[in-house]
């Protein structure tokens, strides 16, 4: 099979059922298990991620189908892959000895390192995303969130809106934080956001690209105010980590599974029909093809999968001060050790070493 093959054509759904979801009830039912036997000699690694798999997120579960084997690794999406309905339940399932990496957004990683817990960025998940500060009726520059007549849709303090809007805020130079700003409304997700756009209920809010296109014939004076992929360089949005003592004891076996993530993101983003296959098998609910190709060309231009790692100590910097600014972390951390950049160097090499093969 060549290496831009897709191993599954099973449809999305199929998947989903594959991956375990579980709720905070089901944790302590799901630590009693036993790890999965490894059915040959191949090490493996065990993954809890925190979110639903989104297009933009399909090379973590895409580089353990297609490149684990190759790399000296036993996995599949199916065995080696919980998806949580919280973060804290995964982080309670890596502290608890039943995975080794958590897959979350950089913000929820920084908290577990605020509460005590030596857990070390390794590899990156999504970097950039396709969010956009939308408006409408008017408002079409960032100081008017600040007017108390505008209607701000956001996500509660901590959520993933709220951070991205701190980040657009801090990256167009606005010294003010969303905790300024008079009317907000809250809701919780991205597509209530859209809906409540789209009806005319809000006047500005966070949502991603394609929400946006679609909801602005519906709106009067539709505004894109700002990007996070225009207005903010060195946004991280999610990376996978790991605990420290981990990393020290299995820094290879650790590289040779985040080089499955970098291989990944450089054989999706050479390839539109590999990426909406990928997206096929893995979102349960996929875009259109109109709406997927919108985010393969943003792609090609943003930096969502930095092949070379990325990580870079502004960029971890940066999400820092914005998990401050949004009220996510009481205090600006020590980021000293916050990055194994050790093994993140290695997993480059052997992935630069499997494409060149």
């Amino acid at each position: 099979m060549n290496d831009n093959e897709v191993t599954s054509r099973r449809p999305a759904r199929t998947v989903a059922l594959g991956v375990l979801l579980v709720s905070g009830l089901a944790l302590s039912a799901c630590a009693t298990q036993d790890a999965p036997a490894s059915s040959s000699e191949k090490p493996t690694v065990r993954v809890a991620l925190t979110a639903n798999i989104q297009p933009s997120l399909v090379p973590l579960v895409f580089g353990i189908d297609n490149y684990a084997e190759k790399l000296g690794l036993d996995m599949s999406v199916d065995e080696s892959v919980t998806i949580f309905d919280s973060h804290t339940t995964g982080t309670q399932t890596v502290l608890g000895g039943r995975a080794e990496v958590l897959g979350a957004s950089v913000a929820s990683i920084l908290t577990v390192r605020e509460r005590g817990e030596d857990f070390r960025i390794f590899c990156p998940y999504v970097s950039m995303d396709d969010f956009v500060l939308a408006g409408a009726n008017g408002v079409t520059e960032i100081d008017q969130l600040f007017d108390p007549e505008t209607r701000v849709a956001i996500d509660s303090p901590g959520g993933a809106g709220a951070i991205i809007l701190n980040a657009l805020l801090m990256g167009n130079g606005e010294k003010r934080s969303i905790q300024e700003i008079p009317n907000q409304q809250i809701l919780e997700s991205s597509g209530l956001r859209t809906t409540a756009f789209a009806a005319g209920q809000v006047d500005a809010t966070v949502i991603h690209e394609d929400q946006f296109t679609s909801a602005a014939t519906q709106v009067k004076d539709a505004a894109r105010i700002a990007t996070l992929y225009e207005d903010v360089e060195v946004f991280v949005k999610e990376a996978q980590a790991a605990p420290a003592d981990w990393l020290a004891e299995n820094g290879e076996l650790a590289a040779q599974y985040c080089a499955t993530t970098l291989v990944a993101m450089h054989e999706l983003k050479s390839d539109f029909d590999l990426f909406s296959d990928a997206v096929a098998q893995y979102v349960e609910e996929p875009p259109t093809e109109e709406e997927l190709r919108l985010l393969f060309d943003l792609i090609q231009k943003y930096e969502f999968w930095p092949e070379d790692g990325g990580l870079s100590e502004e960029s971890i910097q940066f999400m820092a001060d914005v998990a401050v600014a949004s009220g996510v972390l009481t205090e600006a951390p020590d980021l000293a050790d916050a990055v194994d950049r050790e093994t993140l160097a290695r997993a480059v090499e052997l992935a630069q070493e499997h494409m060149s093969e």
